[in-house]
């Protein structure tokens, strides 16, 4: 017998719930498993204090399990960025070749993480966002709503 596969969604302080609303209905629709992984197992707060409970954190989760996993945009990455934990997930991620959907400004996660060289790759951050960030390879942004490169997507 089959194991049950996911798609997670990754749970941040901040993270952008209006982004994931849409997408949570059409994973609904088309009866696909969804598991919310949180950085730690604590409640997490998105952008309008909304609380979120964590089914798993990014330690405990089961990658093998996963099919994808679906990074929402933040409002503010301070907290984010020199996440060990977190870069250390996208990394195993990416490398057993699992779906990474980034949305938005979390692209820039897939940038820190090093998920990106190589890629083409869009975002909701402007060139000079970019710029400031340091992170990106201009030569690889494609300016479209949506861009899949191997096993990346972001919108």
């Amino acid at each position: 017998m089959d194991k049950i596969t996911f798609t997670g969604i990754l749970l941040y302080p901040r993270f952008s719930e209006y982004e994931i609303s849409v997408l949570l209905s059409v994973l609904k629709q088309g009866r696909k498993q969804a598991i919310y992984i949180g950085l730690d197992n604590q409640v997490v707060r998105g952008e309008s204090g909304l609380p979120c409970i964590p089914e798993a954190s990014i330690n405990e989760v089961d990658i093998n399990r996963l099919e994808s996993i679906v990074l929402p945009g933040v409002d503010d990455f301070a907290h984010l960025i020199n996440h060990d934990a977190l870069a250390s997930f996208i990394h195993k991620m990416n490398d057993q070749n699992k779906i990474i959907a980034a949305i938005s400004s979390a692209p820039y996660l897939l940038s820190i993480s090093g998920v990106l060289d190589g890629k083409k790759y869009t975002t909701g951050l402007t060139a000079e966002q970019r710029t400031f960030l340091g992170t990106f390879k201009e030569e690889s942004y494609i300016n479209s709503p949506i861009v899949v490169d191997e096993y990346a997507s972001d919108s």
